[in-house]
């Protein structure tokens, strides 16, 4: 069923980028993947100039890659390249947690709501929607800080790492990987004006994460 986006948006490449990001993340459009501009034109019911726009920007962030001879390709993944975000994630995300503002009482009561409904998706097994509230939550987070540059930099990174996601299963039940995507200690931190455990849980849950993912990568070959 073809996405309808607003034809006289600006934003359409922007918007379509957005929805291919979200498929791949989600592992709709695997590692590999060639993406055809009539099919996605077709699929977002726009014409395949905004299309193009999308891909390229895609490119740029490194999500696709483009053979001049072949067209647009949905990258491929490595554990080598896996290593080196998650390297530059962790220099990137402590420069704004250090730098984030302790936030209003509406905005703790927000993020308390907004990691209740991660985990309510969670249990409901709904990859989908959880993969779009996940990234918001964090993004919440990184907005408190005043280094907008340095924000936008750890979403586009945020977005590299994310692509990967679609290898892990959704865990559904308390585990190990459960505590992984856990928000409720984030949230008591930042409650807490503790910037030390703040730094402290997102490592911790960046590094699992991070092991979880080279391990599956390794078993894969890759």
């Amino acid at each position: 069923m073809p996405t309808t986006l607003a034809p006289t948006s600006s934003g359409i490449p922007q918007r379509i980028a957005e929805q291919v990001r979200e498929l791949v993340a989600r592992g709709a459009l695997p590692p590999g993947v060639r993406l055809g501009q009539a099919e996605l034109a077709e699929q977002f019911d726009a014409s395949r100039m905004p299309v193009r726009e999308a891909l390229k920007l895609l490119s740029a962030e490194g999500i696709v890659v483009h053979d001049p001879n072949r067209g647009f390709f949905v990258a491929k993944l490595s554990s080598d390249e896996a290593r080196q975000l998650f390297k530059m994630r962790q220099v990137i995300e402590n420069l704004l947690l250090e730098s984030v503002r302790w936030p209003t009482k509406d905005e703790l009561h927000q993020l308390h709501l907004r990691a209740k409904e991660l985990e309510t998706l969670l249990n409901a097994g709904d990859r989908s929607h959880w993969w779009m509230k996940h990234r918001d939550f964090h993004r919440a987070i990184f907005d408190l800080s005043p280094e907008k540059i340095i924000v936008n930099e750890a979403m586009r990174l945020w977005s590299l790492t994310d692509r990967y996601r679609s290898l892990l299963g959704l865990p559904k039940r308390p585990s190990a990987e459960r505590e992984v995507v856990a928000k409720h200690d984030l949230v008591v931190a930042l409650a807490d004006k503790d910037r030390k455990t703040l730094l402290a849980v997102r490592a911790q849950r960046r590094q699992q994460f991070e092991q979880l993912l080279l391990e599956t990568l390794e078993t894969r070959g890759l």
